[in-house]
Order: structure tokens, then C-alpha cells, then sequence
């Protein structure tokens, strides 16, 4: 499995000597300036973890800790432009704790980050300075066959679809991954562990800090460079639970599919045919969505989802279930899927008991019509909204907005230029992209298991 999976010698060698050509140029430069730096490959290359045609390649330019936020900053612009120039690539600037540069060069996406050089994490300035000791601690602890192992869990994680920490996944880290096997030391054995043993606030603690009963989250491993931090903060409790679910599918049907893409296969008539079994009503709010950082974006769109669920049960208006993608049209496409989409004109309020004197007062002057029950008030008014549609169609309103909780960056698209259209519209006019998203909304742990 490995040979299918790993770089071979030569392609690693490739992106070494590239990546030292890289760092030669700008130690060069740094040196005609007068500025004090060094250059360290980091990250999956550095460590042997990478998978094959996954070798993104990770500079980190070393500051001095003498040298201020602002020099760092602008200095490890200047630098990573300039090497990017040099070699005739793309440049974008991105941002992380501070802004760094990224080139597309010969074919690889080359990240250029500026950071202090720390000895250890009582002198971080920000959170990238830990990746240096983080490409250290790894580089030191972790041999080669365990390297190996580490590349079938990252595999097999990107094959269940929970691997990557950002905020489109909420899943495990690369250098997570490799604690787990530091810890476990094969693969095998992160398996067996976590389908038989791991449960909520499961605790790992390679360095004996003692840190881990600070933490609540659903995995917790103490980052063997810093006390104070747990590795898997990013972890969702979903994403956490699949593969713990994953692993159990696995070791029942230990095959080598569990470590390819599982294939979806299905049609517009099939899907139709589902939602019409399923008898609910379904939509999907469609907005477009500015370009920025999966990490900045991806939040965003969950408050916002989250938010169009609590204000739609407010109004009586309850969701079995919902989700979300982006499209590659850079089109944020969240589906709403309701008991109902329609409710009686009107509806109960629950209003004071009896025994309470001004309280009953103070109810029947609102609601006039409000009567006697055994020994409660309760008045029948009309709904405010009688359908879905006509809900969302006013709370998208800019006057009306306030009862949603919004991302910032996408709160005026909403409002100005959205789509709120059924989910059998949806599937008779949209491609594969769309119709392979709606197949996960229906079968949400299909990636989990291999028949």
C-alpha cells in the first residue's frame, strides 16, 4: 500500500534540492540587505510525512527575536516576493497569525512564512513560531518506519474525510497525525485504539505535562512543544466521532479501498426518488461568496446556517437536517430541510397560570381573544409566517436582518443577491458537483465505510 501512496526517492530529492535553491536565493538577498535571517524547510517534506502529489513545500523565514512585528512583517514579504520573481512564479499574499507570500512555482505551491526564531514556546510571539519546534520535536522522535505509518493514517483520513484542520474540515491535523503515531507507533495500533477506547476528553500526554484536565474538547493532546496547547483544539466532536466510527468499519472490513476516494454514484432520478420518500420539504440558499480564506469564509457560512435553523424554529418552521458547500464558482450553497414548509394560519401561546393575578392582566390585554385552560391562560393568534419561503424572504431584508446572526463578509450578498429555491429544482438544473454534495446531505457517513 505504501508504494501507492509515498514519494518516491527521487521525487523527494526533487523537491529538496528545489526547495534549498528557493531558500539560497533569499538568504542571498537577506545577506545584500543587511538583515539577519535564516531559512528552514518545514513541515510534511521536512518530516517525511508528505503523500505523493501532495508536496506542498513549507519555507519559514527565522527572524531574531531582537527584530520588531513590523520589520518581520514587511521583511518577510519583500523576501518571499522577491524569490518568487527570481523564478518567474505567481504570487499571492495570504494571511495566517501575520500576512505571508505564496508562489506557484514550476508546478508546486510555495508557501514563504516569516517567523521568530525561537528556542522554545515561552518565547512565541505568535502562533506560527511553534512550527519550527514542532519540524524539530517530530524530526527528532519519529523514525522512518514510523514516518511510513504516519502516511497510512494521513491517507486514510482524507479517504473517510477527516483529515485537515481548517475550518472547511475541523478534522486532524498533519502534525496531529504524526503524535498519534509517536504515541501508537503504527498505524495499526491508532486503529484499534480509537475504535475500542477512545470516548469524549480522551488524553494524550507524550511529555507527562500534566496539562491535559485544562482542556474540555473531544480529543485532547498536549502539544510536546507547548504545555499550553492542545493539539486537537480544531477537532470537531463530528469530525472525531467519524473516525473513530471509520476505524470500527475498518477493522471489520480491512481493505484497501479504505484508502482510496469512495466513488459517488447516483442521478438526478435517484435523488428525487429519495427526497420524495422522505416526504420533508428541502431548500437551498444560494449566495455568492467573497474570496477569502477558507479559515475566515467557512466559519462564517456555519454561524450563518446555524443562525437561518434557530430563527426558522423560532417561527415553528423545524429542520431535520442541514449542511453546506461551497460550489467551485465560489457559490455557498446551504440546504434547509424542513418537517414542513407550510403551517396553519394560526397558532397556541402559552400565557401566565391563573394563581397569577397580574400576569393574567397583563396577558389578556395583549391578546384580547386569550381564554381559560384547566388553570392556564392561552390565546390562539395568527403566525406571523405561514410558509418557509415567506419567512426567509422577510428576515433576508436588510430592515429585517437583525434577527439573524450573519457572517460579516456575506450578510449584504444575502440580503441583495441570494436564491432560495427547492432541492428538486436544484437537482433538475445542476451538475455532478451539486448532485454529489446532495447525496452526502441524504447519506452523511457514505465516506465511512467500504462495501
Amino acid at each position: 500500500m505504501l508504494k501507492e501512496i509515498e514519494p518516491s526517492a527521487e521525487e523527494r530529492q526533487k523537491v529538496i534540492e528545489f526547495s534549498n535553491k528557493l531558500m539560497e536565493i533569499i538568504k542571498n538577498y537577506a545577506t545584500k540587505k543587511n538583515v539577519e535571517i535564516n531559512c528552514r524547510l518545514v513541515g510534511s517534506m521536512a518530516k517525511k510525512t508528505s503523500l505523493m502529489d501532495k508536496a506542498d513545500i513549507d519555507i519559514f523565514i527565522t527572524f531574531p527575536l531582537s527584530y520588531s512585528e513590523e520589520e518581520l512583517k514587511e521583511y518577510g514579504l519583500e523576501f518571499g516576493q522577491y524569490c518568487i520573481e527570481q523564478v518567474n512564479g505567481k504570487q499571492e499574499i495570504r494571511y495566517a497569525s501575520h500576512p505571508y507570500v505564496t508562489g506557484i512555482i514550476d508546478d508546486f505551491e510555495v508557501d514563504f512564512v516569516p517567523c521568530y526564531n525561537i528556542k522554545d514556546a515561552s518565547e512565541l510571539k505568535s502562533a506560527v513560531d511553534r512550527t519550527i519546534l514542532h519540524t524539530d520535536y517530530v524530526q527528532g522522535h519519529l523514525t522512518d518506519e514510523e514516518a511510513n505509518q504516519v502516511l497510512l493514517l494521513k491517507k486514510f483520513m482524507t479517504s473517510v474525510n477527516t483529515y485537515g484542520a481548517n475550518a472547511k474540515v475541523n478534522g486532524f491535523s498533519g502534525y496531529l497525525c504524526e503524535l498519534l503515531i509517536l504515541k501508537y507507533h503504527s498505524f495499526e495500533n491508532v486503529i484499534q485504539t480509537a475504535a475500542n477506547k477512545w470516548q469524549n476528553r480522551y488524553k494524550i500526554d507524550l511529555e507527562n505535562y500534566g496539562t491535559s484536565n485544562n482542556y474540555k474538547d473531544p480529543l485532547i493532546v498536549i502539544d510536546p512543544v507547548d504545555k499550553n496547547r492542545n493539539v486537537a483544539a480544531a477537532l470537531s466532536m463530528q469530525k472525531y466521532s467519524e473516525f473513530i466510527v471509520a476505524c470500527r468499519n475498518f477493522l471489520k472490513n480491512p481493505t484497501k479501498e479504505y484508502f482510496k476516494d469512495r466513488i459517488i454514484n447516483t442521478n438526478k432520478k435517484e435523488l428525487l426518488d429519495e427526497f420524495e420518500k422522505r416526504g420533508t420539504k428541502c431548500y437551498v440558499l444560494s449566495f455568492n461568496v467573497p474570496e477569502l480564506p477558507d479559515d475566515v469564509i467557512y466559519p462564517q457560512i456555519t454561524k450563518t446556517m446555524n443562525s437561518f435553523i434557530n430563527v426558522s424554529e423560532i417561527y415553528d418552521f423545524n429542520i431535520i437536517e442541514s449542511n453546506y458547500f461551497i460550489d467551485s464558482n465560489n457559490i455557498a450553497n446551504i440546504i434547509l430541510e424542513y418537517t414542513v414548509d407550510k403551517l396553519s394560519n394560526v397558532k397556541i401561546h402559552q400565557g401566565p397560570l391563573v394563581k397569577y393575578n397580574e400576569n393574567g392582566f397583563n396577558f389578556k390585554e395583549k391578546y384580547p381573544q386569550a381564554y381559560i385552560k384547566n388553570n392556564k391562560w392561552i390565546a390562539v393568534s395568527e403566525r406571523k409566517y405561514k410558509t418557509v419561503q415567506e419567512m426567509v424572504e422577510n428576515i433576508v431584508k436588510k430592515e429585517n436582518r437583525s434577527i439573524l446572526k450573519l457572517g460579516k463578509n456575506i450578510k449584504d450578498e444575502i440580503s441583495q443577491n441570494y436564491k432560495f429555491e427547492s432541492i428538486e429544482k436544484i437537482i433538475k438544473k445542476e451538475d455532478n458537483e451539486y448532485l454529489d454534495n446532495i447525496f452526502m446531505h441524504i447519506h452523511p457517513d457514505y465516506k465511512l465505510k467500504r462495501d
